[in-house]
């Protein structure tokens, strides 16, 4: 599993994450609302180019899952097995308290 999924999947769900060019392209008020998190990866895995992201995760795609329980939201379910084939596509978690995690699957493996 590579440091960016290890750091995607959290016990209070998935958190995106934030690329240079990402980052870049945000307004003030965006940058404001999302400025604690993009420090905290900045000290724990770096901010990664979408270049650089790309390299690390070629020949993988991401699945989307629920703990599949009683408990998962009809958004949350509606996303289930979804597949992601570029780790920057992979959206937050869809609320408090989600569950969601991300499966790495290695195509070059299978």
């Amino acid at each position: 599993m590579s440091k960016y999924l290890k750091f995607m999947n959290t016990p209070e769900g998935v958190q995106q994450i934030f690329t240079r060019e990402k980052i870049g392209k945000m307004s003030g008020d965006e940058f404001e609302k999302y400025e604690k998190r993009i420090h905290e990866q900045l000290n724990k895995i770096a901010i990664p180019t979408n270049g650089e992201l790309a390299h690390e995760n070629q020949g993988k795609i991401f699945v989307w899952h629920t703990m599949s329980d009683g408990k998962v939201c009809g958004e949350c379910d509606s996303m289930e097995g979804k597949i992601f084939e570029h780790m920057e596509d992979i959206p937050d978690d869809l609320h408090p308290n989600c569950r969601c995690y991300i499966e790495e699957i290695d195509l070059n493996a299978a």
